[in-house]
C-alpha cells in the first residue's frame, strides 16, 4: 500500500531544498510542520531550507553580475532607480543583502540590484546571504512548528464527519470566489 509519509521521509529534504529555492516561505513553514510531526528531522530541514533559499539568491546575483551589461538588465535597473525604495536600499548594500531574504516582494530584484548597482563583492554577498538564509529558514521552520501545535490543538476533537461539514462549504466558497474574481477581471479592463 502507498505510504506518503515514507515517500516524504525519503525525498523530503530534497523537496524542501527545491521548494525553498523556488517558492520560499510557504515551503519552509510546511517543512516545519512536517518536522514537528516527526516526518522530517528538524536540523536537516532547517539546513535544507537555508540551502535552497541561499542557492536561489546566489544564482540570481551571479547571473545578474554576468549579464549586467545586457540591455534587459540595464533597462530593469534604470527603471528601478526611479523608485525611492530602490535608491534607499542600494545606498546600504550590506543591509539589503541581509534584508532581501525576509522581503518576499524583492527576492529577485534585490540580488539583481546588488549585482548591478552596488559595489558589494561576491564574497561579501555570499557570506551575508548565507547568514540571512540560515536565520530565515530557522525562523520559518519554527513558525511551522508552532502552527502545527496550534492546529493540532484546535482540531484535536474533530472527526471525519465534522471535516466534511466544514470542508464542503469552504470549498464551495473558494470555488465561487475564484469564479467571481475571474468574471470581474474579464469585465474590468486593466484589472
Amino acid at each position: 500500500m502507498f505510504d506518503p509519509s515514507h515517500l516524504i521521509s525519503q525525498f523530503g529534504l530534497l523537496a524542501v531544498f527545491g521548494t525553498a529555492a523556488v517558492e520560499g516561505d510557504a515551503a519552509v513553514v510546511t517543512a516545519g510542520v512536517l518536522a514537528q510531526r516527526g516526518i522530517l528531522p528538524l536540523w536537516p530541514v532547517i539546513f535544507a531550507g537555508m540551502a535552497g533559499g541561499w542557492f536561489s539568491d546566489l544564482l540570481i546575483y551571479h547571473l545578474a553580475r554576468r549579464y549586467r551589461h545586457h540591455p534587459r538588465t540595464v533597462r530593469g535597473v534604470e527603471a528601478a532607480r526611479k523608485w525611492r525604495f530602490f535608491n534607499i536600499f542600494v545606498a546600504y548594500p550590506m543591509l539589503l543583502a541581509i534584508a532581501i531574504r525576509f522581503m518576499p516582494g524583492v527576492r529577485t530584484a534585490g540580488p539583481v540590484a546588488l549585482a548591478t548597482a552596488t559595489p558589494i563583492t561576491p564574497l561579501r554577498y555570499t557570506v551575508l546571504t548565507g547568514i540571512a538564509a540560515f536565520l530565515w529558514s530557522f525562523s520559518l521552520v519554527h513558525v511551522g512548528q508552532q502552527a502545527s501545535h496550534i492546529l493540532a490543538h484546535l482540531f484535536e476533537n474533530f472527526d471525519g464527519s465534522e471535516w466534511m461539514e466544514i470542508g464542503i462549504p469552504v470549498a464551495i466558497v473558494v470555488v465561487l470566489t475564484v469564479f467571481a474574481i475571474r468574471k470581474w477581471r474579464k469585465r474590468v479592463p486593466g484589472a
